[in-house]
């Protein structure tokens, strides 16, 4: 609804380099990427380029030593496929490698996930599309073999004061390993039909070592937020932080906006709208299937929704997509990764401070909560979680 109210009030502009991107975590609901595409192909006739983005790392020396670094890649609007190698991924890879590069998973205090698949992916795509070029660039080394050494790596965790026993190291870092080593040259004419050379104009002045500098004698830019009028701990939170001379995600040489909140639209407001289309996202209104589809953040009761929906499904054949079995809509994918990244702190040797309820610091921390109980379906241990394990109030 923001992007629209936007797109039909002519205020963004292709000329300025105005961009519209979506930032894809490879565990969202197959019709949310319906969705998604349907607004791509909708915003076309409003010349405003609209780019989908995806976090992967790949191979670089840093230091003398060959590493893993994080990186983005640009992906069309259909799923991956051995036809369409530029597709989308959906079904928790690019989670996955996130989860095998960091060594972790994330939970309330600790979210990687929002901050490497989307805020970081979006601020990388930012200093190479605010640089002018019609492509971004390659990334890695032209080998045909990864050329990470194991055993350096693995010291290179220990000098960190990294304490993981080195066989679970291994074990955890094998996927991000295992994926590509490179990013090959991007240009973003195969990725929106609206891209012209005028889309994404040089700054001049502004760009240092290839890519756009932010903050103070580089570049500022403008982000739109989709916060409601009715979400005002969120909205707050925002502007505190702008009020403090930070930027909304506290990131240097952004200002974000949130019109929805100036419009004072509501939640009802939002519904009343898509009403009237003659399309939509076709998930369930009160949004417990949207974004990450088991995401730890959406609290006890919206995960129990969650399962009860999409346990029935598990074994459905989705049209474009196939099985969701061993996918993100599937619970069973997040038992298995929350098992293998999670951290067991006596395997490291940590002391365990206080009354944790649990050794395993998985996606709920040592709140002794885990999607194993979850899918036990055992609703009198599931509810004693009920009020420790509320839905967030984020702001990213």
């Amino acid at each position: 609804m923001m992007l629209f109210t936007l797109l039909e009030n002519h205020l963004l502009k292709a000329e300025r380099g105005d961009v519209i991107v979506f930032n894809n975590t490879s565990a969202e609901h197959p019709d949310t990427y319906r969705f998604v595409a349907d607004c791509m192909k909708a915003s076309d006739q409003y010349g405003i380029p609209f780019f989908w983005v995806e976090f992967q790392t790949y191979e670089d020396a840093r230091k003398g030593e060959w590493t893993r670094l994080p990186s983005y890649r640009l992906t069309n609007s259909k799923p991956l496929s051995q036809d369409n190698p530029n597709g989308f991924h959906w079904r928790g890879e690019v989670f996955e490698e996130l989860l095998s590069w960091a060594g972790y998973v994330p939970n309330q205090f600790s979210r990687i996930c929002t901050q490497n698949l989307k805020l970081e992916a979006t601020r990388m795509f930012l200093k190479d599309w605010l640089t002018g070029r019609p492509s971004i660039p390659r990334l890695g080394h032209f080998g045909e073999r990864s050329r990470v050494d194991r055993r350096i790596m693995y010291r290179r965790h220990l000098r960190n004061q990294g304490a993981v026993p080195e066989e679970i190291f291994h074990k955890k870092r094998a996927f991000a390993l295992s994926r590509s080593h490179f990013r090959p040259e991007q240009r973003y004419a195969d990725f929106s039909p609206v891209w012209h050379e005028f889309s994404n104009p040089t700054l001049e002045g502004k760009v240092f070592g290839g890519k756009i500098s932010f903050g103070e004698g580089g570049a500022e830019y403008v982000a739109f937020v989709g916060l409601r009028g009715d979400e005002e701990l969120r909205v707050r939170r925002v502007e505190m932080r702008q009020h403090s001379g930070q930027s909304g995600t506290g990131y240097e040489g952004e200002h974000m906006y949130m019109p929805l909140a100036t419009m004072a639209v509501s939640r009802d407001d939002v519904n009343a709208f898509w009403n009237l289309q003659d399309w939509n996202l076709s998930l369930p209104s009160e949004g417990s299937l949207s974004n990450c589809v088991y995401c730890f953040l959406k609290g006890v009761s919206n995960l129990q929704s969650v399962h009860a929906q999409m346990g029935q499904k598990k074994h459905t054949e989705i049209p474009d997509f196939g099985s969701i079995e061993g996918t993100p809509c599937d619970l069973d994918w997040w038992k298995r990764v929350e098992a293998e990244y999670g951290r067991d702190l006596r395997a490291e040797g940590r002391e365990l401070r206080g009354n944790p309820t649990s050794a395993h610091i998985g996606f709920f921390g040592t709140k002794g909560f885990s999607y194993e109980i979850l899918a036990k379906s055992e609703s009198q241990e599931v509810d004693k979680f009920a009020d420790s394990l509320l839905p967030c109030d984020c702001t990213e």
